[in-house]
């Protein structure tokens, strides 16, 4: 009997319900009816002839159509379908039973076409989320989820408590499905995989897709969620063994926006400010001899659940209604348990509904003496576990316990190689593993290309219980993690070539692994050299997914294992300085630890004649001293930097170390030079088949040469080009998803130039993304800076707040001891101080930025602190009778010629036209300001050349006038 309905796009109406054949959905009024496939399938075979009567044998076909059934499991589905529609055993409002033949669908049907909404996939315009797809549906916990519903709608922390195998992850997922479909960003969180509650924020911002590069991730996803500024709901998934971890990061989340939501999951409360707990009941069984019949049966959710999982694990089991009354004992002497009643389902593959029962009372007896301060359901979740344990054959069985040690989801290649040994052939590991997944010990799902597995959480707690009875414990987490320092060791070349796509999809699940046999390797019982290989081989897999402060600490870990004196070879010590130095660079911003670091990179590497990393801890170095501000020194060490690499022919070492001395070289004046070296990467770039960059821990080097080159650009008066080149550097860094490229194309060329240029719309969309960068991905190097930009815009529209702003992102500048373009963060400060009458403050504030410049070689803003300095003593001294002014701006004219400034060199002639016009020497002022103006080729649309041609007009017009 075809579905003609799914075909034509039909939507049946009864009662309140629709039923949606094309998409396989049954509705009451808005709300999704969960509903077994089967029973689906029968309700539209009646519905579609309503008021017929539809033949059990018709029926059977049409719901299995390849399989020969029994009328019994008919009969099941029948019960489960009235279940759904609300009807009781003896009522038969919309599924009548004509007696030894079959059924009818009496209830009134209305059809209509499925509108154009309908057909298109559930969920909500707009709406982010990483909600899994369910794979079962959550039996007898409508009320349950309609409660917390309606609970989260009032309180901002929920927490559903209950026993472990009580169903508190699938009522969760539900939940988090239905605020997806009411318009919410939903993020689950599996906490379970986590060993060490120190990682809970990572386990967060992951989920969440966020690449934090700072150790306040906390703050990091304060800011996120803060900005975001909608109705958002985090998962808290199984937070029972972090527990302290996540009431605090619960906190932080409630506390971050007042739209956040957050539904936690644990055996026990969070015990968090703000806590709302909710206990989960065991699923409701029959009472004593009150079942006669499975349709009366099925009426509780214990026994809907453990019919529907008999009938999943075989499809042609029979429960008749003799059965009836042993299935309603066999779930009441599991508590309604929803983990022990699925376990106890699948045996109905194997054993009767009596002999089940039998087994089940046996084991139960043995297991009652078990230990008296445990819960009772505690203890009998665990005698369920432990008989379902000894049905298993003694190759599963050990399979089984072996596979506890994976965290989290694993590759059937991974199962083999960590749970297999001399004694356990490929073969019959295999035929374990499929076995375990039809009994339901072990959950089978799919993935891009590859099959993943995964122990439900309180099967894996079982198996490791059984891993250290049988003292496999150490043995088996010891291959685990030579497992994955080999899988890691084989992609080390991403050091320098970045893994693909295809690669990290494949791998990013198995990090979870990676800290596993860390956190093994380096505990008292474990092995320190194994665990510093393995972190040396999983640094590249950290940086490509942006784990930069993860990155640096288990470094560090493994670092301090070889300062206690666990033996690693050099080759080894040096790269770990090396990461150490690049991430903590990042994450911490200038610090102790960084110079350290790449100190002793360097050290090893010299003495190994490692050219490579020689010029890594260099490169580190020079990207150090360039952000703290310290050129001279930057500039130095390139030239050892660029001379190791020219000995080598290291083209990608020669490209990035141009790059760098062309940083240094233009905040040092030498413009030209600076031009003159990018020109030449740039060429490089622009050849078919160059190589990644030095290493992927940094700036990209193409978007930042463009950046720079904007810059340098930009200062020579060569506007239209630089805003060009800011322009595609943007492009490119958003184009690539870099996120530390992406923050520093917006703060050194695009914004900046934006905002010189006149274009306040330009530089405040920038300014937005990259507020929402640096708050999503911790960018600590560049918060500070972001600060200070946005101080800008708010001054240049005549906004006062502005200054605060300025004023405490100078004093976080100097605070972690970032330098460079401080000097222009300080000259906006005091024009802006001088442009709301401040003029004690903007004369304290350049005198200091001066100062700072000329003690920190940061020398290509001087000529504009210059001008400002002469602007803020002329606002308080008028004409200038002393020539104070005057001679401040012709010192910076001076200064902007000799480091071809012209930009800068336009604003200085301006200032001193300015003030010879007010000392009515106004043919003076012509002559000054025509003279620089008339230097430019470009750029006239920018607000400084249109102000200066403005300027020189009326200058003009005065002195016809006085002629």
């Amino acid at each position: 009997m075809p579905n003609q309905s799914a075909d034509t796009g039909l939507v049946f109406r009864f009662g309140s319900f629709r039923l949606i054949p094309s998409q396989h959905t049954l509705l009451d009024g808005d709300v999704r009816v969960q509903i077994g496939g089967r029973a689906l399938d029968l309700l539209t075979a009646l519905v579609e002839r309503r008021g017929e009567l539809v033949s059990k044998k018709e029926l059977m076909a049409h719901a299995w159509p390849r399989t020969v059934v029994e009328e019994s499991n008919l009969k099941v589905h029948i019960a489960a379908l009235r279940k759904a529609l609300g009807e009781g055993p003896q009522d038969q409002r919309f599924v009548a039973t004509v007696v030894g033949r079959g059924y009818q669908f009496v209830a009134r049907v209305e059809r209509e076409a499925t509108p154009a909404a309908a057909s298109s996939s559930p969920g909500h315009a707009g709406v982010s989320h990483n909600i899994p797809a369910a794979l079962t549906r959550p039996i007898g916990r409508a009320g349950t989820i309609s409660d917390l519903l309606t609970r989260l709608s009032r309180v901002r922390l929920l927490t559903v408590a209950g026993p472990g195998g009580i169903g508190k992850t699938t009522v969760a997922l539900t939940v988090a499905h239905e605020m997806v479909q009411s318009g919410h960003d939903v993020w689950f969180v599996n906490l379970s995989q986590l060993s060490d509650a120190s990682f809970v924020p990572h386990a967060v911002a992951n989920a969440i897709g966020l690449a934090v590069h700072s150790d306040n991730i906390p703050q990091a996803l304060a800011s996120y969620f803060r900005l975001r500024n909608r109705p958002q709901l985090v998962v808290l998934d199984s937070c029972e063994h972090v527990i302290e971890a996540a009431a605090t990061i619960a906190e932080h989340m409630t506390a971050a926006a007042p739209e956040m939501r957050v539904l936690a999951t644990s055996r026990e409360p969070l015990e968090a400010v703000g806590e709302h707990v909710y206990r989960l009941e065991p699923l409701e069984s029959p009472p004593n001899s009150t079942c006669t019949t499975m349709d009366e049966a099925l009426q509780y959710p214990a026994v809907e659940l453990f019919v529907e999982r008999a009938v999943a694990a075989r499809g042609d089991i029979a429960l008749s209604d003799e059965d009836a009354s042993v299935v309603a004992q066999i779930c009441r002497r599991l508590d309604g348990i929803a983990l022990a009643i699925e376990l106890a389902a699948t045996r109905l593959n194997a054993f009767g509904a009596h002999e089940l029962l039998q087994l089940l009372d046996d084991r139960f007896s043995a297991l009652a003496l078990g230990r008296r301060t445990a819960p009772e359901r505690q203890r009998t979740l665990l005698a369920t576990l432990d008989w379902s344990h000894q049905l298993l054959p003694d190759v599963e069985r050990v399979v089984l316990r072996r596979l506890g040690v994976f965290p989290g989801v694993f590759s059937l290649a991974s199962a083999a190689a960590v749970a297999g040994d001399e004694n356990l052939p490929y073969a019959s590991l295999i035929d374990a593993v499929a076995s375990l997944v039809a009994k339901s010990m072990l959950s089978a799902n799919v993935g891009s290309d590859t099959m993943r597995y995964r122990l439900l959480d309180t099967t894996r707690d079982y198996a490791r219980r059984k891993l250290v009875d049988a003292d496999e414990m150490d043995i088996v987490s010891r291959r685990h993690a030579l497992h994955f320092r080999d899988m890691y060791a084989a992609v080390e070349d991403f050091w320098i070539r970045p893994p693909d796509t295809r690669w990290l999809d494949g791998h990013i699940h198995t990090i979870d692994d990676v800290r596993a046999a860390l956190n093994w390797a380096f505990s008292g019982r474990g092995d320190a050299s194994l665990g510093i290989a393995l972190t040396v081989s999983a640094i590249p897999a950290w940086i490509r997914l942006s784990s930069l402060e993860e990155c640096r600490s288990r470094v560090a870990q493994a670092l301090h294992q070889t300062e206690a004196g666990t033996p690693a070879p050099d080759s080894q010590q040096m790269k770990l300085y090396t990461a150490l130095a690049a991430s903590a660079l990042y994450t911490r911003g200038m610090v102790s630890e960084v110079d350290t670091a790449w100190t002793k990179a360097l050290e090893i590497a010299e003495q190994l004649g490692d050219r490579e990393y020689q010029l890594r801890s260099m490169f580190v170095a020079c990207c150090g001293f360039v952000y703290a501000g310290k050129h001279r020194a930057a500039d130095d060490l390139l030239k050892k930097f660029r001379a190791i690499a020219n000995a080598s022919r290291d083209e990608i070492s020669i490209s990035e170390g141009s790059r760098l001395t062309a940083f240094a070289w233009h905040h040092m004046g030498k413009q030209a030079e600076a031009r003159h070296l990018l020109e030449g990467v740039l060429a490089w770039y622009a050849e078919p088949g160059h190589r990644s960059q030095l290493s992927d821990n940094h700036v990209k080097g193409r978007e930042g040469t463009r950046s720079l080159m904007a810059s340098v650009l930009w200062s020579m008066g060569l506007a239209d080009q630089a805003l060009e080149e800011a322009r595609l550097a943007r492009h490119d860094a958003e184009e690539s998803g870099h996120t530390l490229t992406i923050g520093y194309v917006l703060v050194f060329a695009f914004i900046p130039i934006a905002l010189y240029a006149g274009d306040i719309d330009a530089a405040e969309e920038a300014l937005v993304t990259l507020q929402e960068s640096v708050a999503k991905h911790g960018l600590v190097l560049f918060d500070a800076m972001a600060r200070g930009l946005h101080g800008a815009l708010l001054v240049e529209k005549k906004d006062a707040a502005g200054l605060a702003i300025l004023r405490d992102a100078l004093a976080q500048l100097r605070r972690e001891h970032i330098g460079m373009r401080y000097s222009m963060f300080a000259g906006m400060y005091a024009q802006g101080l001088l442009s709301f009458g401040r003029h004690a403050q903007a004369r304290a504030t350049i005198e200091d930025a001066l100062e700072w410049s000329q003690l920190h070689d940061e020398l290509w803003f001087i000529p504009e602190l210059m001008r400002i300095k002469g602007e803020i003593l002329a606002a308080s001294e008028g004409l200038d009778a002393q020539g104070v002014s005057e001679a401040l701006y012709t010192h910076a004219i001076e200064i902007a010629q000799q480091q071809g400034a012209l930009f800068l060199e336009l604003r200085a002639a301006r200032s001193l036209a300015r003030l010879k016009h007010r000392q009515h020497k106004t043919e003076q002022a012509k002559s000054v300001l025509a003279a620089v103006y008339d230097k430019f080729t470009e750029g006239f649309a920018i607000a400084d050349l249109k102000e200066t041609r403005a300027l020189l007009e009326s200058f003009h017009a005065a002195c016809r006038g006085i002629g």
